[in-house]
Parts: C-alpha cells; sequence; structure tokens
C-alpha cells in the first residue's frame, strides 16, 4: 500500500486548516475578552431576543448533532485493523461527513457552549482578573463531546462588580481557587465544522469535537461548592 498520497492530503489538510485560521485570526475583528463577571440568572436565561442556539448540556447537543448529522458514527467501524494506515478510516469518514453537511442552516446558526475557568491574577489597570481556561467534556449517546473555539480573543479578563471585588481579592489573597464558566458563543466553520477523533486519556472513547468560530464571550461566576 501507497501510504505517501494519504499522508500528503492530512498534512495539507491540517496546513490549509491551519493558513485559514490564520486568515479568520487577521481579517476578522477578534472580540473583547475584558468582559463583566457575571452571576448565573436563576432563571438559566442567558439570551433574551437573540436567535442563539445554547448547546450547554448533553441533550441540546444531542439535538442539534442530530439535526446537523442525521445520526451518530459506528465508532467500532473507526477503529484502524490490522495493516490499515494509522487513522485512515477516521481520515475518510470525516471528509465523508464534510460533504454529507455541506450548506446545512446549521452552519449558520449561532451557537453557544461552555468552557471552564478559574480567575487568575488580578490586574489593576482593568480592575479585573486575567482567565485561565480550558475545555468542558460532555458525555452524551453520540460520545463526547468537546467544542473546539476558534478566533479567541488576545487577552481574556473577567471584570467583577464594586461590590464583588473585595470578595474576590481575598479569596485571591488565601489562594482560593475561583472557578467559573466562560460562555463563548459563534458558528460553526464551514469547512471541517465537525472533527471526528478518539480521546488520548486511556480509554478511547468517541470524541466528537464542532469547531466554532467565536464571536462572543462571557464570564459567569460558579456557586461555591460545600463540602
Amino acid at each position: 500500500m501507497n501510504r505517501r498520497p494519504r499522508l500528503f492530503h492530512a498534512a495539507a489538510s491540517v496546513l490549509l486548516a491551519f493558513f485559514l485560521g490564520l486568515s479568520l485570526e487577521c481579517l476578522a475583528d477578534l472580540p473583547s475578552g475584558i468582559q463583566p463577571l457575571e452571576t448565573l440568572p436563576r432563571s438559566r436565561a442567558l439570551f433574551i431576543g437573540e436567535p442563539i442556539r445554547t448547546l450547554l448540556t448533553a441533550a441540546n447537543q444531542e439535538r442539534f448533532l442530530s439535526e446537523l448529522e442525521n445520526q451518530p458514527p459506528d465508532w467500532n467501524q473507526l477503529h484502524d485493523q490490522p495493516g490499515e494506515e494509522l487513522g485512515s478510516r477516521l481520515f475518510d469518514f470525516n471528509r465523508q461527513r464534510d460533504a454529507l453537511r455541506e450548506g446545512h442552516p446549521l452552519l449558520s446558526q449561532r451557537v453557544a457552549f461552555w468552557w471552564s475557568g478559574v480567575l487568575g491574577e488580578y490586574r489593576e489597570a482593568d480592575q479585573g482578573f486575567s482567565v485561565v481556561m480550558g475545555p468542558e467534556f460532555t458525555k452524551t449517546t453520540w460520545g463526547l463531546v468537546r467544542f473546539k473555539p476558534l478566533q479567541l480573543p488576545y487577552e481574556m479578563v473577567a471584570v467583577p462588580s464594586v461590590a464583588g471585588l473585595r470578595t474576590l481579592l481575598d479569596r485571591h489573597a488565601k489562594r482560593e481557587h475561583v472557578e467559573i464558566g466562560i460562555l463563548f458563543t459563534g458558528t460553526l466553520i464551514p469547512w471541517e465544522s465537525i472533527i471526528y477523533a478518539f480521546s488520548h486519556d486511556g480509554t478511547d472513547q468517541g470524541l466528537i469535537m464542532p469547531v466554532v468560530q467565536v464571536d462572543g464571550v462571557r464570564y459567569f461566576l460558579r456557586p461555591i461548592s460545600n463540602p
């Protein structure tokens, strides 16, 4: 089996995505990452009057994937078999799914999803805290869902209210970890909108990564959990 053509195309796909990502960063206006630190509303109505599809729970994500992709992959069929090129089945499957969803109306639908964050150092100039962030993984009937945001702000700073600042500075002085939710909004990119892969945590679970061009970010203080 001649592996060079497939490896060449795989490398070319990675490079294309990289340079397209650079184009997005250079040509589009980055959203501001210096935003108020909000409290989650009791009603959980995060968006009022905005046409945004919230993908915050497993049920939300499953419905969205069903509308966009119709059916989940047969993960057992995507594992490499003896003698096959590494990742060839996943590569072919992803290209097939890319072609099938081309022009789908959900590709232009604004969506919202969570990432996790922790408040970092206090920044006097912004009257807020730098944000250290990481992805959230949601277990669904389709597999693990992990959103991949593109076009992130250059700086991410959560600015608390004047009333809440003193409390947070006290917690920071005690070296407490202050967890926040990061709510990203945006639209799926038109190419490689969803990437199917396997997790690398030793469990080899099916992993679904919606790739979103970010157009907004909000920060929410998470309630302190009682031990």
